[in-house]
C-alpha cells in the first residue's frame, strides 16, 4: 500500500488504506506506536490486511516528530486536523462511528483511548498504553517532548500527563466496548496501567485481558503475543458481533525449563546484504535448551571454508526477546541473545577474504559447549542469490549458505 497525504486545516496528515471485502461496513482505523528502529511506523499493517472492515492506517508524523496525534507547542491543531480527518472518511464511506473500531498499540493505545474517549467512538481497543503522556516522552522521547511541549516546563508536562485520566472522568457515554490488554510483565504496567483501572468500571462493556504467559515478559511483547486475539476482536467487531469478556487471564503454560537440554544448534540466515564491500549477515544462532540472556553467555563466530583456505570471524550478537517466544517448545529457555550481527551492525570487511567459493558455518559457544554447525536458510531462501555486489556473491544452495569471491 501507497503512503497518501492530504492536509486538513494547514495539517499534513499522511496515511495508508485498505478497502473492505464483501459488504462489510466498518471502518478500522489504526494509531501507531513509536517504530523499532525510529519514532515512524505503521503498526499491524501486514496482519490486518484480511481484516473484513475498510482499514485506516493514520500515521504519526507531524513535522518530522510524532505527537501522540495530538499537540505540537500546545497547541492541539493536529488532534483537531485529525479528528476531521476521519469523521471524513467516515463521511465518504457512509460510515458512522458506530460503524468504527479505533485501535493501538502503547504509544497507539493511548491514541485509541483518547480518540476513543474524547470523540464517542463506540470501540476501543488499546494494548499497553500510557495514561501520563508529558513523563512518558520526558523520559524516554525528550525530542518528541520537547516537540508537543514546546520547551519540556513542568507544567506542560503536567498537562499532558492529565489529559487522559481528565477525558475518562468527564466522559458520561458509557455505552462504549473497551479491550484493554496488558500485562503485568509490562515495566509500566504499575504506574500507567494499575493506577488507571478504576475509571473503566462505569463503562457497559469494559474488558480487562491480562496476559500472564510466561513468554510475555517486556512492554513490547503484549501485542506480538496477544496478536490472534487482537485480530479475533477487530474482526468480530467488522461484522457486527460483540465480544465480552469482562476480566480474563490469558496464560499458557506453567514455567519449566528443560531437564536435559539437547544442546542441539539451530543456526539460520535471516537476512544479509553487502555494500562497499562489507558484508552484513544477521540470523538465529542458539544451543536448543541452553540458554543466554547476557551477553557474555554466548560467543558466535562466522567460519567459512573453501577448499584451499578457512577463515573465522568474530560476530557480534543481537538483543531478540522475540526469539525466546519464538523457539519456545514446552520448555521456557531464554535465548534473547541468540540472534548474530556484526559489531554495532556495522558489517565486515571483504578485503581479507582470499578469492573462493566458502560454505558458511556458524562456531556457538554457550554454557561451554562448543558447536560448529552448517548455515542455513528459511525455505523460501532456498537455492536463490542472496547478495550480490562487485565480485561478491552470497548464495543458498540445498538450504546451506555459500560465499563466492
Amino acid at each position: 500500500m501507497l503512503e497518501t497525504k492530504c492536509v486538513i486545516d494547514d495539517i499534513e496528515i499522511k496515511y495508508k488504506i485498505k478497502k473492505r471485502k464483501y459488504d462489510t461496513k466498518h471502518l478500522v482505523i489504526v494509531f501507531s506506536g513509536f517504530g523499532a528502529a525510529g519514532e515512524f511506523t505503521y503498526d499491524l499493517e501486514n496482519s490486518l490486511q484480511e481484516c473484513p472492515a475498510h482499514v485506516l492506517w493514520i500515521k504519526d508524523d507531524f513535522n518530522n516528530h510524532c505527537a501522540y496525534y495530538i499537540c505540537q507547542n500546545m497547541k492541539f491543531d493536529i488532534e483537531i486536523a485529525v479528528h476531521k480527518f476521519i469523521l471524513q472518511t467516515l463521511e465518504n464511506l457512509n460510515l458512522t462511528k458506530d460503524n468504527c473500531s479505533v485501535i493501538g498499540c502503547s504509544k497507539g493505545g493511548t491514541a485509541s483511548l483518547y480518540f476513543g474517549i474524547k470523540f464517542q467512538f463506540k470501540n476501543i481497543i488499546s494494548t499497553v498504553p500510557q495514561f501520563h503522556i508529558g513523563s512518558y516522552i520526558q523520559k524516554g522521547w525528550p525530542a518528541v517532548g520537547k516537540h508537543m511541549t514546546g520547551d519540556l516546563s513542568d507544567n506542560k508536562i503536567e498537562e499532558l500527563d492529565n489529559l487522559l485520566p481528565n477525558i475518562l472522568d468527564d466522559d458520561h457515554f458509557l455505552d462504549k466496548n473497551i479491550y484493554l490488554l496488558t500485562s503485568k510483565a509490562d515495566n509500566q504496567f504499575k504506574s500507567e496501567i494499575e493506577p488507571n483501572l478504576s475509571r473503566f468500571i462505569k463503562y457497559k462493556n469494559f474488558n480487562l485481558l491480562l496476559s500472564t504467559s510466561i513468554l510475555v515478559r517486556e512492554h513490547n511483547q503484549v501485542t506480538a503475543h496477544q496478536l490472534p486475539l487482537i485480530l479475533g476482536i477487530v474482526n468480530s467487531l467488522s461484522q457486527g458481533a460483540t465480544p465480552h469478556f469482562g476480566y480474563t487471564e490469558l496464560g499458557g503454560d506453567e514455567y519449566s525449563t528443560p531437564t536435559k537440554p539437547s544442546g542441539l544448534p539451530l543456526t539460520v540466515l535471516k537476512t544479509v546484504k553487502i555494500k562497499n564491500n562489507r558484508i552484513y549477515p544477521e540470523g538465529i544462532s542458539i544451543l536448543r535448551g541452553l540458554p543466554c540472556p547476557e551477553y557474555k553467555d554466548i560467543i558466535i563466530k562466522l567460519l567459512l571454508v573453501s577448499e584451499h583456505a578457512s577463515q573465522e570471524i568474530t560476530l557480534a550478537k543481537g538483543h531478540k526477546p522475540s526469539l525466546t517466544r519464538l523457539l519456545y517448545d514446552g520448555s521456557f529457555v531464554n535465548y534473547d541473545k541468540g540472534w548474530f550481527c556484526t559489531p554495532a551492525f556495522g558489517g565486515f570487511d571483504s578485503e581479507s577474504i582470499v578469492a573462493g567459493e566458502y560454505k558458511l558455518s556458524i562456531i556457538i559457544s554457550c554454557q561451554g559447549i562448543i558447536k560448529t554447525n552448517e548455515l542455513t536458510v528459511d525455505p523460501y531462501q532456498n537455492n536463490k542469490i542472496l547478495a550480490e555486489e562487485f565480485g561478491l556473491r552470497i548464495f543458498s544452495k540445498d538450504s546451506k549458505v555459500f560465499l563466492k569471491k
